[in-house]
């Protein structure tokens, strides 16, 4: 490295920082030299010239889903293919696909990523995948599904076990392209957005209606549909001057799959009005620095795999010795129907070399609520009937402040019903039976819980009677089916959860240690057990805390390990194999006091 770059490399973490933005995009492209682009994609080119582009950008792995893989959780999740980063397993990944080793069966990524971190944040996002409809729709619908040109390969969210097992609704949040014209001309964007064109439009087959064509074709059918699909985005006012969103377009590898040839350079672009004007960035960069941009210019401070260590790419963008508090809402989420009053969580990090000072909760722009220098609230806020709008503001000494907003709907139509959460199983989750629930419920002011019931497509399989939470297990047949959690107060008002699952031949696992959702001590001990598909055997555990691997058995219908934990709110994954080389789960989440 040489010294001007390595000053460079001082200077950005010194003096510089990447701005946050409401507005996120990122959009990959295929196979295609650095040469190949600054040559063939005219639109793509004039925008990074006129804002900002690495001239010194480089992928991570030849093979298109390794490089997908990297943009989302900062690993190839490969150890033949890489060298795994601290915090990333071997999930069997090649340039096409993540299998077990001589199946078929989807080795579902566990490992921390972008999506986990947007969720866990209440970040809103969506991929908007061309052909995924006519693919036919689904996270796991293969390459060129129906005919399409949709690549499964090239869409890099739907390999996480996140978003194949529905966790926060994230299969929902993977959609066909053409829902982003109805989201951008209702001003319903989400704050990040994958755009995944399909291969006639990402330079990697050739254009509509063309068998043979060469390098040049593709390229000029990835550039107009940039231009047509990005463009619109552009002129939204968070992309004009005074704006603060941003566009990252980037490229998986440099050419044919294998990086061969071209020294795995590839083009790479920061479009946005808090970019520099004609930046053009010599720093070495790979697709790690690109994740870390992104999330650092969404405020989110996880940081999955190489991402953790990697440098954000904080030379695109105007020095600034600014910064402010971040604030983080735990609960409520945004968007819930609650009972007053509401209890709201909420914590914030100061800027740096600072304390937090003070804090102040508005409802509807009215003082509700303040505090003083502590780094956590927990206020109790009573609100009417109706929907509210609450916003969280946090000052540090520097006297910067930092705030998160949230809506929140009190009742029901004026009907004030207790609230209802269900821990487990998630919405659209594939399961096992017996089908293991876990919820909890909040009276209406005033009352207690009296009562609860599950209903199976309408008819009654479980009822309790007075308590706040329930952990049952129900036995449902095979099939796709309407779980309806419903819960009654002492005002004689109820309120419901509804669900659509699937119940498959897969093992069942019921955790009755610890609660879903439960403030719990270090160590965390946990009491699971698991029942079989028809016919099989169980035949191993694994238990993950975070995406790490904390503990595992063999063949043993129950286990009850225990491991030290940090203070925080933790997501544990218990998993149990059977013989039929299947495996069911459970996800829950607790807070380490």
């Amino acid at each position: 490295m040489s010294a001007a770059i390595a000053f460079l490399l001082v200077a950005a973490a010194a003096f510089a920082q990447v701005p946050v933005s409401k507005h996120v995009v990122l959009v990959i492209d295929e196979n295609s030299s650095f040469s190949d682009v600054k040559a063939n994609m005219p639109w793509l080119v004039s925008q990074g010239d006129a804002n900002g582009y690495a001239a010194n950008y480089k992928s991570d792995n030849g093979g298109s889903l390794l490089d997908y893989l990297w943009l989302a959780s900062g690993s190839c999740e490969s150890k033949v293919n890489c060298t795994l980063p601290p915090g990333t397993h071997d999930f069997n990944c090649n340039g096409n696909d993540c299998y077990y080793p001589g199946t078929t069966n989807s080795d579902a990524i566990t490992d921390d990523n972008i999506f986990r971190e947007l969720n866990n944040a209440g970040i809103s996002w969506k991929v908007y995948a061309q052909s995924y409809d006519k693919a036919g729709g689904t996270v796991t619908t293969p390459d060129n599904n129906n005919g399409t040109s949709y690549y499964r390969r090239h869409n890099g969210a739907v390999w996480y076990s996140d978003i194949l097992n529905n966790v926060s609704g994230s299969a929902g949040k993977v959609v066909d392209l053409s829902q982003l014209s109805t989201d951008l001309n209702n001003n319903a964007l989400p704050r990040f957005m994958i755009i995944v064109p399909d291969g006639n439009h990402d330079a990697h087959d050739c254009p509509v209606g063309k068998s043979n064509c060469n390098e040049p074709e593709k390229l000029a059918a990835a550039d107009a549909f940039l231009s047509e699909t990005v463009g619109p985005i552009l002129s939204t006012s968070d992309f004009q001057p005074g704006g603060d969103g941003l566009v990252l377009v980037t490229f998986d590898e440099c050419g044919g799959g294998t990086d061969a040839g071209c020294g795995a350079a590839v083009y790479t672009a920061l479009i946005g009005p808090r970019v520099k004007p004609h930046t053009v960035s010599n720093i070495p960069y790979k697709h790690e620095n690109a994740l870390r941009t992104m999330l650092d210019s969404l405020g989110i401070k996880g940081h999955p795999g190489a991402s953790a260590n990697a440098a954000d790419m904080s030379d695109f963008f105007e020095t600034s010795t600014e910064s402010q508090p971040e604030v983080t809402i735990t609960s409520p989420a945004s968007g819930e129907t609650q009972s007053s009053p509401v209890t709201l969580k909420a914590s914030a990090v100061p800027s740096t070399g600072h304390t937090i000072s003070g804090w102040w909760v508005y409802v509807d722009s009215v003082g509700s609520y303040n505090a003083g220098a502590t780094p956590q609230i927990a206020p109790k806020l009573t609100m009417k009937a109706g929907k509210h709008t609450i916003v969280v503001r946090a000052w540090d000494t520097s006297k910067a402040y930092g705030d998160q907003t949230l809506t929140l709907t009190i009742g029901d139509g004026g009907v004030v019903r207790p609230a209802v959460a269900v821990h487990t199983p998630t919405k659209s989750a594939e399961v096992g039976s017996p089908v293991n629930v876990q919820a909890s419920a909040k009276p209406t002011a005033g009352h207690t819980m009296s009562k609860w019931s599950i209903l199976v497509d309408g008819a009654e399989l479980y009822n309790a009677g007075a308590v706040d939470t329930i952990n049952t297990n129900v036995d449902i047949g095979s099939g796709g089916h309407r779980l309806v959690v419903r819960a009654w107060d002492t005002s004689g008002m109820f309120a419901d959860r509804v669900l659509s699952i699937t119940v498959n031949n897969k093992p069942a696992v019921t955790v009755s240690a610890p609660a879903a959702a439960s403030d719990i001590p270090s160590p965390i001990h946990i009491e699971a057990s698991a029942t079989p598909s028809s016919g099989h055997k169980i035949t191993g555990w694994w238990v993950y805390e975070d995406s790490v691997g904390k503990y595992n058995g063999g063949a043993v219908d129950s286990i009850s390990p225990s491991f030290a934990a940090s203070a925080g709110t933790h997501t544990l994954v218990i998993r149990a194999w059977d013989t039929s080389g299947a495996y069911g789960d459970q996800t829950i989440k607790v807070t380490v006091k």
